[in-house]
């Protein structure tokens, strides 16, 4: 499948928020929503983009690289920030453009580790605890993306045992369905719709990442939202059906007909739990 007329449509439209690199006049890379400098680039790496061999794409990597903090976590604007949740997605799209090897990322990685919570997610400091158990808990969308991130990299037992307790939160997530966390993540209607490319907490992204864990790929939790997924798949495409509206009607998620390329992931599910049978 070769999307590189896609590719490079959207790479053409680097400037279009005021900034280098789809990022804001005032160097926001996370707004606007959907269409900022680091959903961008994860959408181009879904589409099959690698930094490998395209300059543009590996300026724009040097570019985020200026947002990581020392400690080796990311921000997302020129004001000092540390959230799981924004240096996950940074290191998401570092993964999918096939740069996960990138010198500096380690630190960012070893600082995921260290921020895991108790109850084995990741959570956001936005709000501080003590106002609500379920506000208290991890949050189900930062715990994920984390999970993303980690597909990226080779690890030891003790990490995957980390990495383990976070499934674990996700598919409690699965029966409990409360929003949880500073954002109150959960999981309702919205959650059950389709989404492409891959951005926030959703029926699709949860199963394409928890189906490479194999925590997750025999659970019963598990098989029961990809059941939930495969319901909305029609003949051997998947059609998206609750697009942002940054995407709505490209080839990421059309108006009509299934998803090219969100198809290729549903068919990757597919085979690992073909695999797994």
């Amino acid at each position: 499948m070769d999307l590189k007329p896609e590719i490079n449509a959207l790479i053409a439209r680097q400037h279009e928020n005021g900034g280098p690199f789809w990022s804001r006049l005032d160097g926001n890379i996370h707004a606007p929503a959907g269409f900022c400098t680091i959903d961008v680039l994860h959408a181009i790496g879904q589409l099959g983009g690698s930094a490998a061999g395209n300059p543009v794409l590996k300026d724009a990597l040097s570019f985020l690289e200026t947002y990581q903090n020392d400690d080796g976590s990311f921000r997302y604007t020129d004001k000092q920030s540390k959230l799981p949740c924004i240096t996950a997605n940074v290191l998401c799209v570092f993964g999918r453009l096939g740069a996960s090897d990138w010198p500096g990322l380690d630190a960012a990685y070893e600082w995921l580790r260290s921020n895991q919570a108790s109850d084995g997610g990741w959570r956001c400091a936005t709000t501080k605890l003590g106002k609500s158990p379920e506000t208290d808990a991890s949050n189900p969308g930062t715990t994920l993306w984390v999970l993303d991130a980690c597909l990226f990299r080779k690890h030891s037992k003790k990490v995957k045992a980390q990495l383990n307790q976070g499934v674990d939160f996700l598919l409690d997530h699965w029966d409990s369905r409360k929003p949880l966390g500073p954002c109150t993540f959960g999981i309702g209607s919205r959650f059950l719709k389709t989404e492409f490319p891959f951005r926030r907490y959703n029926l699709f992204y949860y199963v394409f990442v928890l189906s490479q864990y194999d925590r997750a790929i025999r659970d019963h939790r598990f098989r029961q939202a990809f059941a939930a997924l495969k319901r909305q798949a029609k003949g051997n495409g998947l059609r998206i059906t609750a697009p942002h509206k940054a995407w709505k009607d490209s080839i990421l998620a059309p108006e009509t007909g299934p998803s090219r390329p969100a198809t290729k992931y549903w068919e990757d599910i597919c085979k690992r739990i073909e695999a797994a049978e």
